[in-house]
């Protein structure tokens, strides 16, 4: 049962994943955009700095010595119209607050004539006060602009245009991305190549039994009673892990659904070499709740069925059966009866013998409940048919 689940798990997730992984064409085009993005930064739009020499963008060491050079400049031009708003432009372009100048002439107390020179710039600068303190924000603010603001405009803007024109492409040309990119039509040569990913082997067994569903025995109409649960179930080659399961419950209210068994079907031997496997015989089960065995039987192809030797390998596995069109083969229990009838049948072509692995192949799983025919659930109780007029002499088994 785990090993079934295991399998199950296995094809779904490689699917599912292999639709998601990464294309070569996106690869290419990741590095085309990273290789124009380069050549546009360095060739048509280049960095450049500007207004990077202000007073205002000095350190604190620098700027005491722009105050200094300030007060000394102002000293030696006297206390003149002119000098005075040379020095009020020095102050407000450097965005020195007077709290500036009071802190150097604590520090520089009794060092002359320094100490005087910052004293005498004092007033101009607490006359200029807002002007330079406006400036002193104005560097903050471009700060925030330019190092916080500006990568996440850049971040945006690019999801935007990667949004549209993700939209515009997708409706236009085939896009390798995961759920939105263009299904390419399956068919049975790229399936049997070997080069089908995962997803393109589960969407060819989807279209497989999609085609088969019109094939499904309506036991109803034939005048029988209708099985307690029916299934398909189709290997393509490529499928290296096919392995179906099912449950068998009932359909009956008053049952509530009850849980019977399991059946279900998987590989059971390989011919040959390399990928994909090519698989010459699959098992169908049954597994009885009430019964401590599990029943199996082989279906094999025609040539591993004449094959004494590989006949002998798979006995221990159940009892070998050869797959023709539209035969049929029953497994029974203590309490439950499966029918498994071929549907479809194709056998693959290359090196190896004639009709010695499957291309494709469809079975239908149908199951009764015995307590059910006692119980006299049906006008004419199934008998099982003679298995040996469909698959061939299963009897011959027993003689080699």
């Amino acid at each position: 049962m785990i090993k079934r689940l295991v399998g199950q798990f296995n094809i779904i997730g490689k699917a599912a994943l292999s639709s998601l992984a990464p294309s070569l064409t996106r690869l290419l085009l990741i590095l085309l955009g990273l290789i124009l993005g380069l050549v546009w930064a360095y060739q048509f739009a280049p960095v450049t700095f500007q207004d990077t020499a202000e007073p205002v963008h000095l350190n604190s060491g620098y700027k005491d010595q722009w105050i200094k050079m300030t007060a000394q400049m102002y000293a030696a031009s006297g206390n003149t119209a002119e000098a005075k708003a040379e020095a009020e432009r020095q102050i407000v372009d450097g965005g020195v607050k007077a709290k500036m100048i009071e802190d150097l002439i604590a520090d520089n107390q009794g060092v002359e004539p320094l100490a005087s020179q910052l004293q005498a710039l004092l007033p101009v600068a607490q006359g200029v006060e807002s002007q330079a303190k406006s400036k002193a924000d104005d560097l903050n603010a471009g700060f925030v602009n330019n190092v916080v603001m500006g990568p996440i405009g850049c971040i945006i803007g690019y999801l935007l245009v990667g949004i549209i024109l993700a939209l515009v492409l997708t409706f236009y040309i085939t896009i390798p991305i995961g759920p939105w990119r263009k299904k390419k039509p399956i068919s049975t040569v790229s399936v049997a190549s070997g080069g089908a990913s995962g997803a393109e082997i589960l969407a060819a067994t989807m279209a497989e039994k999609k085609r088969v569903a019109e094939q499904k025995t309506d036991f109803a109409a034939e005048g029988e009673r209708p099985p307690v649960t029916q299934h398909m179930s189709t290997y393509i080659l490529g499928d290296d892990l096919y392995d179906d399961s099912f449950s068998i419950e009932t359909a009956r209210r008053e049952d509530s659904g009850e849980f019977l068994g399991e059946y279900g079907s998987g590989i059971s031997e390989t011919i040959g070499v390399g990928d994909p496997k090519k698989v010459t015989a699959i098992e169908a089960w049954l597994f009885d709740k009430n019964d401590i065995r599990t029943v199996t039987k082989v279906l094999m192809s025609e040539h591993a069925f004449n094959d004494q030797a590989l006949r002998t390998k798979l006995a221990p596995k159940g009892e070998a059966v050869m797959v023709t069109p539209n035969g049929t083969t029953w497994l029974e229990t203590q309490t439950l009866r499966v029918r498994v009838r071929v549907v479809d049948l194709q056998y693959g072509e290359g090196a190896l013998p004639p009709n010695s692995f499957f291309e494709r192949l469809t079975i239908e799983l149908a199951a009764w409940q015995k307590e059910a025919e006692a119980d006299g659930g049906s006008d004419a109780p199934l008998q099982p048919p003679d298995a040996s007029a469909a698959f061939g002499d299963t009897a011959e088994l027993l003689n080699y």
